[in-house]
């Protein structure tokens, strides 16, 4: 796959959709994102009441209460860092989230194998296509 066939595409879905269309194809992206790897724990709407949860041995967040929790302000690099998981956060511990830049990075791997695309692209627009939905359900009580 060439480097710029999705950059281009996404160009040509925002002029022949118009803006409005391509807002909405980035929060449908990013909840199928959530839905696909975030559901089981943390929940249909992001309150930690997923069908797993009760398997776990912490307790899962609220996701919805991030910026109230943040004193207003959503930290999106610090969700970026926690959901790609590849980076340590010093002071938190041992994570008890699957590292989901690795497992984007693995399924990059698969589906690009042979060609010269930049997995890290892949890994960039799925992680932050998660933040995104993520800060699109804040307060959402």
């Amino acid at each position: 796959m060439k480097r710029w066939l999705i950059p281009a595409t996404v160009a040509a879905a925002a002029f022949v959709f118009g803006g409005s269309a391509l807002g909405q194809l980035r929060a449908d992206f990013g909840r199928f994102e959530y839905e696909n790897n975030c559901l089981a724990c943390h929940g249909a709407k992001g309150r930690g009441d997923g069908y797993f949860a009760e398997y776990l041995k912490l307790p899962m967040p609220d996701l919805t209460t991030v910026t109230q929790r943040n004193g207003g302000v959503f930290p999106a690099d610090r969700m970026q860092r926690i959901i790609d998981g590849r980076e340590e956060l010093k002071g938190h511990g041992p994570r008890h989230m699957p590292i989901w830049g690795a497992h984007y990075n693995d399924r990059a791997r698969e589906y690009f194998k042979g060609t010269a695309y930049d997995s890290e692209a892949y890994i960039r627009v799925r992680v932050l296509s998660l933040v995104d939905y993520l800060y699109s359900i804040q307060n959402q009580r």
